[in-house]
């Protein structure tokens, strides 16, 4: 009884607060404290060798599910009404209306409405297809509620490819609309608000046709009320969580259009070019893989500025913290699982600020930090490597010994095989920096407790001490920072674990550094770039990377530095900026390599001609040293951003991670969203296989006679779907046809030498041409005998002729060629 009675009593306290806060017109953000910066320890000489001293551990800690989080978060009681005031800050979703508020369906019984009136709802394909036509409706008992007009937006690998003309007829009854959108993977259906910032519709009967030409009529029929098909992968579709802006969250603010643009490299491109019209750098350019909308302003928790974006990659999810949300999305589908405010996730009712978050690779746990601003660090560490799961929660004060009577900021994260480590500015009297170790083992363990911490303190400011998230063990941790203007220090951190010794290494650059200047950005204010502090580092491949914006010809570049802590030498540098004469700045860099040693650096970038818009870059490891590709805009800016007056608050740093998987590498970037607001954009990125021009079979001599020779046309790009087969020095108008096989053979066969061997598939036969030319486009969506074909795959293939003018088999080959394809 007592058990149920408190629990009832804290549900009454959530519906309480919740009330509370629906009531509440929108307050203006709220401003996380800017960085420290106090640019006055030059003269302080900090020893090269450290020992550590044992910080007392006095906080409460708990083991707790997502479920006590859910019960502190008031915004997500579930209330079903017509209404965006009772919509308790959620975003909408497709789902069919309960029998009380269903009204009418256009054929059978059944329909799909944009619940809470989300103005923009998007629906994904899987595939590319041509949508044909809707009949919609508004929904609702009178025309008050209804959109006021339907757009539809087609995607195609993240970037608008066509659009409609605005829809103006949606009324009580329902009208066609011919779509008639060709060739997109992905639609958004954009209404104009009629109430509140929220417009609501109906759908019936969407139609669209596959590339093969079967077309589909979704009736719904097969569908109840009260279904939901966000995220339930409804007829082979991804029905998402809407992104519409209400006037509850962001004072009513009208949204811009979608970015449009060239799409991505590999909608087209061959690999390492770039479709904005920027001529490739020595660098290679990775392939987006997808991409999805991550946290804004608003969202439970998210009413801060600036959002200090963070977001990691793991086994099955990613996660995300922002200044002060924390949101887990399936990393498969991009759905939002889980969208919660960091108070609600650490139960403070203090702040949670400057957040990071990190996957470790070694115990495939997840591992989320905070600062209240005050005296506490607040820590949780997840108890599985599904972050939905229960989680460890404490906090420790970093404000003993030497650092008594301060206080955290800009805490920053890093991990190895033995410590979770963080390292803070302490601010107050005589502030320097310190670097907390905290044995990870007692956090991983199946019954999980907080490890022994101890603290490195009195250590110079330069800028930040970036820890490493560590993917091998080299029997040490390290963490890096700037020296001066001209060296790095990495600081090695070594056992025994709760005992632990530090001593720096230094390592001098090839180019010096000043902190980058603000940047101009359309509509708005110049916004900040921070200063020149490392944004974060990885140890990889026995290598410790690390990036910040520098000031390059008066603008904000992104700089990145692979180093050797083993020889204290510097690797490659590189600055990336945008081509010769450009003038677009590059800012908050975070960077993140594959096993393989390719890198891949995410970005902010802005000029006084565009909206700040979320970026990336990379290199394979094979790439000139210091070479990565020219940035691609992956999520344009939508809006000029004026949350404070003067230079805008921006940042104040991100991340970018590999995925421990499958070795692909994902980012999460800032952009200025639509409804002066910020956002942020979750990409998952890969390089494509080395796939350039076609190896020639080494088979000699190849036929007889006639000689014919293989060649190609086009990219062996399976996006863009260009390749030609050509076979010249054939006899004239004699038939033959083109085989593949996976094998290279050396077979004599009629008159010349079977080159391609395996299991053999044959391609139609047709005639050569009067010239000897024999050419046939491959369709990758449509060949024989149930042939597919993926990313990395090789084959070989080759031409059989008619050759009836030498030998006595009358048949021939031309010799091989061998293609590895791309995406």
């Amino acid at each position: 009884m007592t058990t149920l009675l408190s629990r009832t009593c804290l549900r009454l306290f959530a519906l309480a607060t919740s009330c509370s806060l629906l009531q509440a017109a929108p307050q203006d953000p709220e401003v996380v404290p800017p960085p420290q910066d106090p640019r006055g320890d030059s003269g302080f000489q900090e020893p090269l060798f450290h020992k550590s001293e044992r910080l007392e551990h006095t906080r409460p800690s708990v083991v707790e599910g997502m479920e006590e989080v859910m019960r502190r978060e008031a915004y997500f009681d579930p209330v079903d009404h017509v209404s965006d005031r009772q919509r308790n800050g959620r975003q909408g979703t497709w789902c069919v209306p309960g029998r009380r508020r269903a009204y009418r369906s256009h054929s059978g019984s059944y329909y799909v409405i944009n619940k809470w009136g989300d103005t923009r709802m998007g629906i994904g394909f899987n595939r590319v297809v041509d949508v044909d036509e809707v009949w919609v409706a508004g929904q609702g008992p009178a025309g008050g509620y209804f959109a006021k007009a339907l757009q539809v937006v087609g995607y195609r690998e993240g970037r608008v490819v066509a659009q409609t003309e605005w829809h103006r007829e949606v009324g009580l009854e329902y009208c066609h609309f011919d779509i008639d959108l060709h060739g997109v993977d992905r639609i958004e259906f954009v209404a104009e608000a009629a109430l509140g910032g929220a417009g609501w519709y109906a759908l019936d009967d969407l139609a669209f046709v596959d590339s093969d030409g079967r077309r589909t009529l979704l009736d719904f029929e097969d569908l109840v009320y009260e279904d939901v098909l966000t995220g339930s992968g409804y007829a082979g579709l991804t029905w998402e969580v809407g992104t519409g802006v209400f006037e509850d969250d962001a004072g009513g603010a009208e949204m811009s259009p979608p970015g449009s643009g060239p799409l991505p490299p590999g909608g087209g491109a061959a690999a390492g070019e770039v479709t904005t019209g920027l001529a490739s750098s020595g660098g290679t350019l990775p392939i987006l893989v997808q991409s999805f909308d991550g946290p804004s302003l608003w969202d439970p928790g998210a009413g801060w500025i600036p959002p200090d974006t963070c977001g990691a990659v793991g086994l099955t999810h990613f996660v995300s913290v922002v200044n002060q949300n924390i949101s887990i999305f399936v990393k498969a589908t991009g759905i939002r699982v889980f969208n919660a405010s960091l108070q609600s996730f650490f139960n403070t009712g203090g702040s949670a600020g400057d957040p990071r978050v990190a996957f470790d690779p070694d115990s495939e746990r997840w591992i989320v930090i905070a600062t209240d601003f005050d005296d506490d660090i607040w820590l949780a560490v997840s108890s599985a490597s599904d972050p939905t799961g229960s989680w460890f929660k404490t906090s420790f004060n970093p404000g003993q010994g030497s650092d008594a009577g301060k206080w955290p900021d800009y805490p920053t994260l890093g991990v190895d095989a033995r410590w979770i480590m963080t390292a803070s500015y302490m601010v107050g009297a005589g502030s320097k920096m310190t670097l907390f170790c905290i044995d990870k083992a007692p956090l991983v363990a199946a019954t999980q407790s907080m490890g022994t911490i101890n603290a490195f303190r009195g250590l110079s400011w330069e800028g930040a001490i970036q820890p490493c998230v560590h993917w091998e063990d080299p029997g040490s941790a390290y963490a890096v920072c700037w020296n001066t203007s001209n060296r790095l220090r990495i600081r090695r951190v070594d056992p025994p674990v709760n005992s632990p010794t530090m001593t720096s290494i230094f390592v001098d650059i090839s180019a010096s550094w000043s902190s980058p200047p603000s940047a101009p950005v359309l509509g708005s204010p110049d916004l900040d770039t921070l200063d020149a502090r490392l944004m974060n580092a990885v140890y990889r491949v026995g290598h410790v990377w690390t990036t910040h914006a520098v000031n390059t010809g008066g603008r904000a570049s992104s700089r990145y530095y692979e180093l050797d802590p083993v020889t204290g030498t510097e690797v490659q540098l590189g600055d990336v900026t945008d081509d010769v004469g450009g003038s677009l700045f590059f800012f908050n860099p975070s960077i993140a390599v594959s096993s393989e040693g390719h890198a891949v650096l995410g970005c902010t970038g802005c000029d006084a001609s565009q909206y700040a818009g979320a970026y990336y870059t990379g290199r394979l490891a094979s790439d000139p040293p210091g070479e990565m590709a020219y940035p691609f805009e992956y999520q344009p800016g939508l809006d000029a951003y004026n949350l404070q007056s003067g230079t805008q608050r921006w940042g104040d740093y991100s991340l970018t991670s590999a995925d421990p998987v499958d070795d692909t590498v994902w980012t999460m970037q800032e952009f200025a969203h639509s409804g002066n607001r910020w956002g942020n954009y979750i990409a998952q990125l890969d390089f494509p296989p080395d796939c350039g021009a076609g190896n020639y079979c080494t088979i000699s001599p190849n036929s007889a006679g006639a000689g014919a020779q293989m060649a190609y046309a086009g990219s062996f790009s399976i996006a863009a779907n260009d390749l030609s087969l050509v076979s010249y020095g054939c006899p004239p108008n004699q038939f033959g046809l083109f085989y593949t096989g996976p094998d290279q053979a050396s077979t004599p066969m009629g008159d010349g030498v079977l080159c391609v061997g395996g299991s053999l598939t044959r391609f139609p036969a047709f005639q050569v041409d009067w010239m000897g030319i024999a050419e046939m486009a491959i369709d990758y969506n449509n060949l024989p005998g149930g042939l597919t074909i993926q990313a990395g795959d090789q084959w070989r293939y080759s031409f059989w002729f008619r050759d009836p003018g030498f030998g006595s088999a009358g048949y021939n080959f031309a010799n091989g060629l061998e293609i590895t394809f791309c995406p």
